[in-house]
């Protein structure tokens, strides 16, 4: 789990203070057993809160740490934002399984499920706690995601040149960053395809779990590309939809690879090295492709998520698309740290009232504020929410009105 403390002051965004808390192998496992369907006892409540209260837990522990090597009292914070991990998404409307086919339509609307318990970090630092920040963008018929998009914009656009932040979790996404002189200004964002899943769940299945990634790509470096994987991953036609688009695990995850793993067994047999090369590649290829509906076409790829420490990855991503990729870093920022940041970010708009999606970065039918609020426990979240409105008229940037100082790094 990540976690950064963020700073907004005069149109700029600064990284306060960032931690890591990584699991143990064994919690990890059961984790993306639990998310695939393969436990036992999968459909009880009892799972679903166990976990919730693990990330509750762990969420306490790492905000306590950032106010500790910030320096902060928790008096200082004003709010939090967190995301969950994503059990489900599938923001497409589809038919009720119950629904009677001669009566209706019988059509509901996408779905998305993060796994969170906001409360009790609302409680212990007597906060407004953001969460839940998907549904709303669904619910008017947007995809749910990429949802950092606006703080990409914020943070990483140039008033000359186009650029794009590529993302590089277990599913990758792109934010195309329009040169702010560009009289258009339009935004756009949208995933496109897997990223680091596929990689990771076949090192965790090569190990017997005793790995679950491929550390800087020294495994895959080296291999050679078999046509058999690359045709079986891109041949999905969710490639050829036009953006604003999401996926996620249901499309990329265990089962794909069990697929895949299927569908080689019939074949001539793929060594380990040149299976992760062909993922790897397959990741890159269908970043290019993705890149082929910006226009102008981005003369930068600017990196973040945990795939930048994946230096194989990084490197065929170059080779592809053949522009320019730099990790986070370069910005005086842990690559790493990106995701939270943006997520504390989106928490900052949705108290202050903003929306945190547009049509063009999820395809919802208009703006949208995304997520809802776990208040503080002592009845005060009013006066807080009029706090932090009156403060973000000051400070908090705006990509679509603000002037291009604002987004000068101090």
């Amino acid at each position: 789990m990540d976690g950064a403390l963020i700073r907004i002051q005069e149109g700029a965004v600064s990284l306060v203070s960032f931690d890591h808390h990584p699991f143990p192998v064994e919690v990890t496992g059961w984790i993306r057993q639990y998310l695939s369907g393969s436990l036992d006892g999968l459909s009880t409540l009892e799972h679903w809160g166990d976990l919730e209260n693990l990330m509750a837990e762990t969420e306490t522990l790492l905000l306590e740490r950032l106010l500790s090597i910030s320096g902060m009292a928790p008096e200082e914070i004003h709010g939090a934002g967190t995301h969950g991990i994503t059990a489900f998404h599938h923001p497409s409307p589809h038919r009720a399984p119950w629904a009677n086919p001669s009566g209706g339509s019988g059509e509901l609307m996408g779905t998305t499920v993060q796994i969170a318990n906001p409360y009790p970090l609302a409680q212990r630092f007597r906060i407004p706690v953001v969460f839940d920040f998907r549904r709303a963008d669904v619910s008017r018929n947007g995809e749910g995601a990429p949802l950092a998009s606006l703080f990409h914009r914020a943070v990483f656009s140039d008033f000359q040149e186009p650029r794009a932040f590529l993302n590089l979790g277990g599913i990758a996404n792109l934010t195309y960053l329009p040169a702010l002189s560009d009289p258009d200004h339009r935004m756009l964002a949208f995933d496109t395809g897997p990223g680091n899943m596929l990689l990771d769940l076949c090192v965790s299945r090569m190990t017997q779990g005793r790995e679950t990634f491929d550390r800087g790509g020294k495994r895959s470096t080296g291999g050679q590309i078999r046509e058999s994987v690359l045709s079986f991953i891109l041949a999905d036609p969710w490639f050829t939809l036009p953006p604003p688009k999401s996926t996620g695990r249901e499309a990329w995850g265990r089962d794909r690879l069990e697929s895949l793993m299927n569908h080689l067994s019939k074949l001539s047999p793929v060594g380990e090295k040149d299976l992760l090369a062909s993922l790897a590649e397959a990741t890159a290829r269908s970043i290019r492709k993705g890149i082929e509906w910006l226009s102008p076409s981005p003369t930068l790829l600017i990196a973040g998520g945990g795939g930048t420490l994946n230096l194989d990855l990084m490197d065929r991503i170059s080779r592809n698309t053949n522009i320019p990729i730099t990790p986070a870093e370069s910005f005086g920022w842990p690559a790493q740290a990106i995701e939270s940041m943006a997520f504390a970010y989106l928490a900052a708009l949705s108290l202050s009232g903003r929306p945190g999606s547009l049509p063009g970065t999820t395809g919802a039918k208009a703006p949208v504020l995304t997520g809802a609020v776990a208040p503080p426990p002592d009845g005060s979240l009013p006066a807080r929410l009029q706090e932090i409105r009156e403060a973000a008229d000051i400070h908090l940037p705006f990509p679509d009105r603000a002037s291009p100082l604002s987004f000068l790094r101090p």
